[in-house]
C-alpha cells in the first residue's frame, strides 16, 4: 500500500494564504496623505525593529495627550489592527479590512477632539 499524497488532495500546507505584504512607505504614503485633510498638524510616522513587525504610528503635535490620542496601525493576517495610546492607556480600536477602512474610522474618532476639523466628504452619524 503507497502513503504517497495525491497532489490534487488538500493539505495543510494548501490550506494557508499568501503571506500578507507588511507595512511599508506605499502605505505610509496613504496615511499621510489622508492625515493631510483629518489632522494636518499630526505626524505619520514608520516604525518597527524589522520589515515584518513595521507599525505606522499617528501622533498629535508634539506627542501632546491633550491634544488628543495616538494611534498606532499594524498589519494582521486578516487586516489592519488600530490601537489607540491615550494617558499611557492602551486600547484596541478595532480591526479593518483596509487602510481606507482605517482612515476613515480615524476621521470619524478624531471629530470628537478639539481642534479637530472633518474633511467635507466625512459623514459622521
Amino acid at each position: 500500500m503507497s502513503i504517497k499524497r495525491l497532489g490534487h488532495l488538500p493539505s495543510l500546507g494548501s490550506t494557508f494564504s499568501v503571506p500578507v505584504r507588511p507595512l511599508g512607505n506605499a502605505d505610509l504614503m496613504l496615511v499621510q496623505n489622508a492625515m493631510e485633510d483629518i489632522a494636518p498638524e499630526w505626524s505619520v510616522e514608520l516604525h518597527g525593529i524589522c520589515v515584518d513587525e513595521a507599525t505606522l504610528v499617528l501622533l498629535p503635535e508634539g506627542g501632546d495627550d491633550a491634544m488628543g490620542p495616538s494611534f498606532m496601525i499594524s498589519r494582521e493576517t486578516y487586516g489592519f489592527r488600530l490601537d489607540q495610546v491615550h494617558w499611557d492607556v492602551l486600547t484596541e480600536f478595532g480591526v479593518f479590512a483596509s487602510l481606507d477602512d482605517v482612515v476613515t474610522a480615524l476621521g470619524a474618532r478624531l471629530a470628537f477632539f478639539p481642534g479637530m476639523a472633518i474633511p467635507a466628504s466625512m459623514t459622521v452619524h
